[in-house]
Parts: C-alpha cells; sequence; structure tokens
C-alpha cells in the first residue's frame, strides 16, 4: 500500500461576523430594527440601550413638522391602487410619519419558508431557502441571479439550483422558477400520462400562443382534439402562482427615510427616530479587566467582540439603505418632478451595478422600505421599472409602453379597433419594437379586451345610443 501526499487547492467563500449580522438586519424596516436591537440587548450583556437625545433646533423641529403636515395622499393613490400598500387613516401618526398597512393572513414567505423548515434538516439548507424566498417578486419568481444569492452567503450556485428546485414543488408550485416553462411543468405531474403536456409546454408555447394547432399535431404525434384538450388543461395551470397572496408581506412598516427638495435638487434623510443606540457596557467591560477567571474572561471577551460587529453592522446597514435611496431618487428625478410617465428603466442588477454592491443585497435593501416625503409616502421599489431597448438608443420603460398601448386604444376608429399586430407596427414607427405577443400581455395585464371585442362592444354601444 503506497501512501500519497497531495496539495489541492479549493476556493471557499467566507462570510465576517460583521457582514453576518448586516444580512439579517438588511431586511427589517425601522418598525422590526427597533425590536431586533432590543432582542439583541436582552441577549448580549456587554450592549446597552440608550435613548438617543439628539439636540433639534426649534426651527430645524418647526421645518420636519410643516413637511410632514403638508404631506397629501395624492402621490400614493396610484400605488394604492397597485396593492403596494393600504392606509388606516385612524392610525396615523404624523410626527413619526408611521404608516400602518393592513396585515395580510398568511404572507407568501411565511407559506414558503414553514415548508422549508419541515423539508430541510440542516441549518445551510434553510438559510439559502430563506435568502431565496426573500429574493421572489410578485408574482413568485426568482428574477435575481443564482450567483448573487451564492456570493452573498457563501456557497456554491450549485447548492442554490438544488435547493431552489426543490422550492419550486412547495405550495402553490412554480414559485422560485426562473421562467415561464418551469413554473407550468412544476405544476404538471411526471407520469406517462402527463409526457404529452410537458413537452407542449416545453417546446411549444410559442407555437400555441399563435394558435398553430396543427403543427403542433403533427410534431406530437397526436390529432389536433388532443392538442385542444392538452390547451385546455394548460390554461388550468396558473402562471402567477404567488397571486393568491399579498404582494406586499408586511404587517406593519415604518418610513425609514425621509426626501426633502431644496433648489430644485432632492436630498435623502436616514430616520433614526424610534431607533435606540447602542453602546457597549462599561460595567462588565471594567469586570472583563479585573476578573480573574478564564472561562468568565473567554465569555466577555466574546460577546465584547459580538457587541462591536453588531454595532458596526448596524451603521454599515444605514449606509447602504441611504446609499441605494441617493442613487435610487437621482436616477429618477424625473419620475420624481414629473410622475409616473417619466420613469426610467431601472433595474435592481443595474442599481447593484452602479453603486458597486450586490444584486441580492440590493434587493434586501429595498424589501419592505419606505420613504416619505411632501406628497406622500412611497416605497422604494416603486423606483424600478423594468424596460425594453428601443431604436436611437433609448430605453422604454414598461410602464410608458402600456399607456402608449392605452392611448393607442383610446384613439382607435370605433368600427375598426386595432388588431395587437397594428398597435406593434404604430409602436415600432415611435421606436419601440415589441412583439404583437408582448402586446397581448400588456393588453391583457390592463384588461383591455382584444379587437374583436371591442369591436362588437363599440356595436352594441351604437345601437344603444341611437334609441
Amino acid at each position: 500500500m503506497t501512501i500519497k501526499m497531495q496539495l489541492k487547492g479549493t476556493q471557499q467563500l467566507t462570510i465576517t461576523p460583521v457582514m453576518h449580522y448586516f444580512i439579517q438586519l438588511l431586511t427589517d424596516n425601522h418598525l422590526e430594527l427597533a425590536s431586533t436591537l432590543q432582542n439583541e440587548v436582552e441577549s448580549n450583556p456587554m450592549l446597552e440601550i440608550e435613548t438617543m437625545e439628539k439636540p433639534v433646533r426649534e426651527e430645524e423641529a418647526n421645518d420636519y413638522q410643516k413637511r410632514i403636515e403638508r404631506a397629501d395622499a395624492s402621490f400614493m393613490t396610484p400605488y394604492e391602487d397597485q396593492g403596494f400598500f393600504r392606509k388606516d387613516p385612524d392610525s396615523i401618526d404624523k410626527n413619526r410619519a408611521l404608516e400602518i398597512l393592513t396585515p395580510s393572513t398568511v404572507s407568501l414567505a411565511d407559506h414558503l419558508l414553514e415548508q422549508a423548515g419541515a423539508s430541510f434538516d440542516s441549518d445551510e439548507e434553510t438559510e439559502i431557502a430563506r435568502q431565496i424566498i426573500y429574493n421572489l417578486d410578485g408574482d413568485g419568481y426568482l428574477k435575481i441571479e443564482i450567483e448573487s444569492i451564492a456570493s452573498l452567503i457563501g456557497t456554491t450556485p450549485a447548492e442554490i439550483e438544488r435547493v431552489r428546485r426543490l422550492i419550486t414543488r412547495f405550495d402553490p408550485p412554480g414559485c422560485a422558477s426562473k421562467s415561464l416553462t418551469e413554473c407550468l411543468l412544476a405544476q404538471v405531474g411526471e407520469g406517462p400520462e402527463d409526457e404529452t403536456l410537458r413537452r407542449l409546454i416545453q417546446d411549444h408555447l410559442e407555437d400555441l400562443s399563435r394558435s398553430n394547432y396543427e403543427l403542433i399535431a403533427r410534431r406530437l404525434n397526436v390529432d389536433t382534439e388532443e392538442v385542444l384538450r392538452l390547451a385546455a388543461r394548460l390554461k388550468r395551470l396558473n402562471p402567477h402562482p404567488a397571486e393568491s397572496f399579498d404582494r406586499e408581506e408586511v404587517e406593519y412598516a415604518e418610513v425609514d427615510l425621509m426626501l426633502i427638495k431644496e433648489n430644485n435638487e432632492y436630498r435623502v434623510v436616514y430616520l433614526e427616530e424610534g431607533l435606540p443606540r447602542l453602546t457597549l457596557s462599561r460595567y462588565y467591560h471594567e469586570m472583563l479587566e479585573k476578573t480573574a477567571d478564564k472561562r468568565t474572561v473567554a465569555y466577555l471577551k466574546n460577546r465584547w467582540r459580538d457587541a462591536q460587529f453588531f454595532i458596526e453592522s448596524i451603521e454599515l446597514r444605514k449606509k447602504t439603505i441611504l446609499r441605494i435611496a441617493e442613487y435610487l431618487v437621482k436616477a429618477q428625478k424625473d419620475f420624481l418632478d414629473f410622475g409616473e410617465k417619466w420613469k426610467k428603466p431601472l433595474t435592481m442588477k443595474d442599481v447593484a451595478r452602479e453603486v458597486g454592491l450586490n444584486e441580492s443585497t440590493v434587493s434586501r435593501a429595498v424589501s419592505n422600505k419606505f420613504m416619505t416625503w411632501e406628497k406622500g409616502v412611497i416605497p422604494l421599489k416603486v423606483f424600478f421599472s423594468y424596460g425594453l431597448k428601443g431604436d436611437f438608443g433609448f430605453s422604454h420603460a414598461v410602464g410608458t409602453i402600456k399607456d402608449k398601448i392605452r392611448e393607442l386604444i383610446a384613439a382607435e376608429p370605433a368600427g375598426k379597433p386595432l388588431a395587437d399586430d397594428e398597435i406593434a407596427a404604430r409602436l415600432a414607427a415611435l421606436g419601440i419594437r415589441i412583439a404583437r405577443r408582448t402586446v397581448r400581455n400588456y393588453r391583457e395585464e390592463m384588461k383591455i379586451p382584444s379587437s374583436f371585442v371591442r369591436k362588437k362592444e363599440n356595436k352594441i354601444k351604437g345601437v344603444q345610443n341611437e334609441h
């Protein structure tokens, strides 16, 4: 038997204690952070809590009060309609700019995390599941890169992918999917009787959207009636698995930031009112220096180090949220000045690249964070908008494209409504090139019927007007 020595190099990501605390604190909103700080003080004797008594000049206090009093609900209306939040008018403390949200019964995150706790045995798998679940979008999809989550928590993309695929089989099935195809496949059985439906989803969704039933029948080696039967089954699947859950999954939220406009420029202020200030305990530090018991010394040294790391992580959280918010305000200044139609395409990946942070960090930093200003209260997520590349080097926000579609339909002849391909052609003339099926998807999202239905409705209206 020969014994050999071999050197093997491996790469392993490690997470510092400060980053460990930072990741935990980043998703907390203002109210949750106050509770987290209190809990940490109770568990670590080296931390003491001290109420912040920051002197404020009378004119500054009056100015702050006036800004809050001037706040109205006009700017919040479109976001209320989209389900971002619902105010309880009887419970608003304007002095602290507190927004109380209507609590949801069970959030999607809680529903999935409960299943994750029962499905995974190791703490590592559970933490990976938490990172995936907290990064799902409003439809239940995972839009950020697997590598972003892996680098954040110090594991491999392969391990993230393994856990993600398991989550797609949770209830509701399809959550954490990366694409529509994967979402639909997660809702179909794997038995022989489902094989044809799986092939239809995997290879022929595009053909199905064009009603190419004969082509699909030939390629699947079935008759047209079977294709129609499969299509009927497909319609019973849910492309938006999270739709039965509230999209804003917070029970309470308090504003973290205030936006002040001065000389046509915006300034972001991090609000620390209501947050306790943590300090290191002088009493236990003196005990550490005086005691001779080795076990006591070791314990106090560890807790002293943890307390320092925790305080550093709080400051890092503040700087990170402020940094991201300042960039969002700068990038979307026209949106703040002139409204929704002026919102530019801006994704979390764009912001991560510009501010030099991980995409997953940006996602956690804006989650459940709100900003108040003289026009109301808005969630930071409102600043993001996915866009499409257009002609002449311009990008067009999805909201802007939908507005254009709505305008074209509003101006169409009553007797000859515009078909989706005609709308696509008119948008192309404006430098916005999107496919007919994209027009159809946006039209359906806006609950605008097809040209055929609109024509029939116009005829009925015409007859009613004659009488």
